[in-house]
């Protein structure tokens, strides 16, 4: 019976064989495959399906980690659909390459790219009844995963599956395709690409793909400074991490770690002595957590605003679809233009200053930019991101636009006043212009706004004050200092509601839906009716800080591919939107709204300032929008949820919350003056050297003397403290600062102290 067994064995050998060398004989000399059991016509369909096969084919790069990095380099998140950091092989240690080689393919630097004696070990080991035991090489194992993940990037499961085939003909015949391809891989790159191209693509367990993602995982190292011990365990993962998981099965691990260990030394890549000591050594692991995507970033608002900004940009791709494919499988190194510092603290102030729990469900959010580029240094708002909500909890983006941030904005009220101001100063009128403010509840009729022109047909408008009360005979700066609705109700219908829609369009204001600020009615484009968010507000600003260039604003500063290569994406989109002088004197007045007698006299911060307070017709809407000459930022403080009154005014919160923003923002920036900016270019953040004389304003009263010195260009401070002077009537100008006639840079700050009369002191 025994010897009837031997003989069985040794046919069934003998005929593997004859299979085997036939189907490659007629391909390839000296390369062997399993065909055991196979007849004449299977074999020879083997052979017509080898030959039909491609010698080559089309691999996508390899999938690799995004980055999302913030204004210093550091991470605010990682995408990813296989977490991988494709590396140069000279960036992978000499260990690690030798410890991956014994493991897998110790013959990997002799053979073409297929193995005759592994395959033919592999069938008489099967036929002998000894299990099953691996005859892939390294080239083919690395094809085969070039397979896989190609198809599944493409969309292509079918593919994939096909492409991991092990039974019946279609395992035959995916293991030829393999050895095809793998042949001519080895014809057309040497043995360290393919080692390479290895090392980058197979699947380490514990989310990691590729050693570099692996050396980070397990032990926070690179794939360069890889140990001997630590090498030997990423590389004995390769074929079934799971068997010998280290996080989760340590000795195990172990195990399979001297396994390998003992393969590179009987291979001679160590010697005796280095085996022994990395044997010993324990395993050592230093498991990093992973940060996947968005919900695990260091802010996830900055991170899905920078993300579905990128879905919209053409330069990624021209579908929604390719974008997305190209950020989280294409390894791009997003520069974000966030500054984390201030990003923190933003988030940090609006929250102790609203509770994000409060029991009024009440909300505040923030947005900082730099004027004359665009960029969107700091986001915030008194809530943690939570996808299924809750108190404190929401994933809506309360800072940016909705299809950045699923928000639809809030009424800006009052702060839509600065487009009035801006298109009565463009049609010749001035700070000191005076015209009529109607009492409360007058009906103006619709007509005399002339919106037809725009599709504005209300029938009449009947404006109430919500911050200032004052009416009669007022000037363009009072009625914005004092914020006077029926005043700026009066004011268009001189300049022509068409005509503020406009100046809106031309600054970048827009509603956070997207469409036309102001197409609401009368009330939208006057009073701020209609929602808007904060970003989108603070670029608009912005555009007074950098002299009347808008600039879009953009949370991306560069992308750099995986290659090197940058990619045409965070360009400035800048565009003059006023003239300079314009800019320039609409500033002048927005000072006023912080100084004595405005409505955001808590928003001075001891630095040149102008803003504006808005309040909603309810009063559940405020903010305060403002700028230095080197930043531009919004707060809103309102009720997100529900519309009820927050019993507040746009100077009373959101004014000092901007302040407390603004104060951090500035910290380390030196103190610039309001000027007269004449270059086109807003990337030139130096203003020209224009000097000019001070007025000599000693004698006038307060009202005078400020009205000479604004008009001369100059900003005004009233100081505090009076002087004794005998030459000058109590209450006059006693002295200035600088005094006059003296010659100081254009849009300078002058301080006026006035006399109680007496003797000198």
């Amino acid at each position: 019976m025994e010897r009837r067994q031997g003989a069985t064995a040794v046919a069934g050998l003998f005929g593997a064989f004859v299979a085997a060398s036939t189907v490659l004989g007629l391909l390839i000399a000296g390369i062997f495959m399993p065909i055991a059991g196979l007849g004449g016509s299977a074999t020879k369909s083997v052979i017509t399906a080898f030959d039909a096969l491609p010698a080559q084919f089309t691999s996508s790069p390899m999938a690799q980690q995004s980055r999302i990095l913030a204004r210093d380099g550091s991470v605010i998140a990682t995408l990813y659909q296989e977490n991988r950091l494709v590396v140069p092989i000279e960036d992978i240690s000499k260990d690690m390459q030798n410890a991956q080689v014994a493991i897998e393919d110790r013959r990997f630097y002799e053979h073409g790219g297929v193995d005759g004696r592994g395959i033919l070990r592999a069938v008489a080991t099967g036929l002998r009844g000894g299990g099953k035991e691996g005859a892939s090489t390294l080239t083919q194992q690395y094809v085969r995963q070039l397979l896989i993940a190609t198809a599944r990037q493409n969309g292509n499961e079918k593919a994939a599956q096909a492409a991991q085939a092990r039974s019946g003909i279609p395992g035959y015949v995916r293991k030829i395709q393999e050895m095809k391809y793998a042949i001519s891989m080895e014809q057309r790159r040497n043995k360290e690409q393919i080692l390479e191209g290895y090392l980058n693509i197979v699947y380490y367990g514990a989310q990691a793909y590729g050693v570099e993602a692996a050396a980070r995982r397990y032990y926070d190292t690179t794939a360069a400074e890889l140990t001997l011990p630590q090498a030997a365990m990423i590389a004995g993962l390769a074929q079934n991490p799971g068997v010998a998981d280290p996080i989760n099965s340590p000795k195990r691990a172990i195990e399979r770690r001297n396994t390998v260990l003992k393969a590179m030394q009987e291979q001679g890549y160590i010697s005796t002595r280095r085996m022994n000591q990395a044997q010993e050594s324990p395993l050592g692991l230093k498991v990093q957590p992973l940060k996947p995507s968005c919900p695990a970033a260091t802010n996830p608002y900055v991170c899905y605003y920078v993300v579905n900004w990128l879905l919209d940009q053409p330069a990624l791709g021209d579908t929604v679809k390719e974008r997305e494919k190209r950020l989280y499988y294409g390894g791009l190194n997003v520069q974000t233009t966030f500054d984390p510092g201030l990003t923190k603290r933003t988030n940090e102030i609006l929250a102790r200053r609203i509770s994000p729990t409060n029991s009024a469900k009440r909300g505040t959010a923030a947005a900082v930019v730099e004027p004359g580029t665009g960029r969107v240094l700091a986001i915030g708002q008194n809530t943690s991101w939570d996808l299924v909500g809750g108190r404190g909890k929401t994933s809506v983006n309360w800072a940016v636009d909705q299809k950045y941030g699923a928000s639809g904005g809030f009424q800006i009220g009052s702060t839509v006043k600065v487009f009035g101001v801006v298109t009565a100063l463009e049609q010749g009128m001035t700070a000191n212009s005076s015209f009529y403010a109607p009492t409360d509840g007058t009906r103006i009729s619709g007509s005399r706004f002339g919106g037809e022109k725009c599709g504005i047909v209300d029938r009449y408008f009947a404006p109430y004050n919500a911050e200032g009360e004052e009416h009669g005979m007022t000037t363009l700066r009072e009625a914005t200092v004092k914020s006077i609705n029926t005043a700026f109700a009066q004011l268009a219908t001189m300049v022509g509601v068409c005509n503020e829609r406009d100046t809106m369009k031309r600054m970048g204001m827009h509603r956070a839906d997207g469409k036309e600020y102001g197409a609401g009615g009368i009330a939208a484009t006057v009073l701020g009716a209609d929602n808007a968010s904060p970003l989108t507000l603070a670029s608009s600003y912005a555009t007074l800080a950098s002299g009347g260039m808008y600039c879009e604003p953009r949370p991306v500063e560069s992308v750099i591919a995986f290659d090197g290569t940058e990619l045409p994406i965070g360009q400035n989109k800048c565009r003059r939107a006023i003239d300079p002088k314009v800019a320039y004197d609409t500033t002048r007045i927005l000072t006023g709204v912080l100084q004595k007698g405005g409505t955001g006299t808590k928003a001075a911060m001891g630095r040149p300032a102008a803003g504006k307070t808005g309040t909603s017709d309810n009063s559940n809407q405020t903010w305060f929008a403002g700028y230095t000459p080197q930043l531009a930022a919004v707060v809103w403080y309102g009720t997100p949820y529900e519309q009820r009154s927050v019993h507040a005014y746009g100077g009373t919160v959101a004014a000092p919350l901007w302040r407390q923003i603004m104060t951090e923002a500035s910290k380390g920036m030196k103190t610039e003056q309001f000027r007269l900016i004449k270059s086109d270019t807003p990337a030139e953040a130096e203003k020209n050297d224009e000097t000019v004389s001070v007025p000599n304003v000693v004698g006038r009263s307060e009202e005078s003397a400020t009205r000479i010195l604004e008009e001369a260009g100059f900003e005004v401070s009233v100081d505090d403290n009076r002087v004794n002077s005998g030459d000058v009537a109590p209450g006059s100008v006693a002295e200035s600062s600088p005094e006059g006639g003296k010659e100081v840079d254009a849009g300078s700050t002058v301080t006026i102290t006035l006399s109680r009369g007496g003797r000198p002191d």
